[in-house]
């Protein structure tokens, strides 16, 4: 895999200066199992993330989706925002407050209609909980986080993950990617986006995650009647065909099946090479 080139950097420093608002917006209905959004207004993500382990759990991801929103800041035209949810880790059994904290954080998400998807979840304790209601509002989720096996059986078309299941590598291919030169060059760029930024060892995997939605957005995403519309069936179905997707933690293919990333020794090799 090319290393990243200055050229890069100097691009994603240009493309900062695109107004990627952060703010409310206006939501227009939803149709079905469509997203519509109208002239001047923005394509709406939902990023879930927890302070809960330091700054840079919370800070590190949110940066890193949105170096990715810099380097590509439009759908078809309409810009892109992103909200953030917050959201609570914990280990098993998960608490009656946690667990109620992350049901109302999901279906906050799933009720706002103009939530094309989601980037997370960032822990599986939460994903746990969240991603049966993802399912049933159809709505894409994407972690580069979240770990757990059973993770896909919860949400069967909705979920997918940049970073490969703990019984499919677990910390031995973590450690792997992360060393990667592509991954390494990349961390540089990303403390400075904005400098000295706290960050975290998944920053990479979430920008990954990020570059593969905004791909499948603008592929999946039509112009009708002035209107962005999106289709989350679509959405759905495209990220899952995912293969050889070009990303920092090197090729990205999708089991179509579970949506897991699949764990391919030899692409890595090729990456490390």
């Amino acid at each position: 895999m090319k290393r990243f080139r200055l050229s890069l950097v100097l691009a994603v420093v240009l493309a900062v200066a695109v107004a990627v608002s952060l703010g409310a917006t206006r939501a227009s209905a939803g149709k079905g199992d469509k997203v519509v959004v109208e002239p001047g207004q923005k394509v709406e993500i939902a990023l879930t993330s927890t302070g809960q382990f330091g700054p840079g759990f919370k800070e590190g991801p949110f940066n890193a989706v949105m170096m990715a929103i810099a380097m590509h800041p439009t759908i078809r035209g309409f810009p892109i925002q992103v909200k953030t949810v917050d959201i609570r880790c914990s280990s098993d059994p998960v608490p009656p407050a946690t667990d109620v904290l992350n049901r109302v954080a999901a279906t906050a998400i799933v009720t706002h209609v103009q939530n094309t998807a989601v980037i997370g979840d960032f822990c599986s304790s939460a994903s746990q909980v969240m991603l049966p209601i993802y399912e049933e509002a159809g709505v894409v989720a994407i972690s580069g986080s979240a770990t757990r096996d059973n993770l896909p059986t919860l949400a069967p078309t909705v979920f997918n993950r940049t970073v490969v299941s703990e019984g499919d590598g677990g910390e031995a291919w973590f450690a792997q990617v992360t060393g990667l030169p592509s991954v390494q060059d990349w961390n540089h760029y990303h403390g400075a986006f904005p400098v000295s930024g706290p960050t975290s060892d998944f920053d990479s995997l979430y920008f990954d995650a990020a570059t593969l939605l905004l791909d499948r957005l603008q592929q999946v995403s039509k112009i009708k009647d002035g209107n962005l519309v999106i289709d989350r069936k679509e959405l759905a179905k495209a990220v899952r065909r995912t293969t050889d997707f070009p990303g920092v933690t090197c090729t990205i293919t999708l089991d179509p099946k579970t949506g897991n990333r699949i764990n391919d020794p030899a692409s890595l090799a090729g990456c490390a090479g």
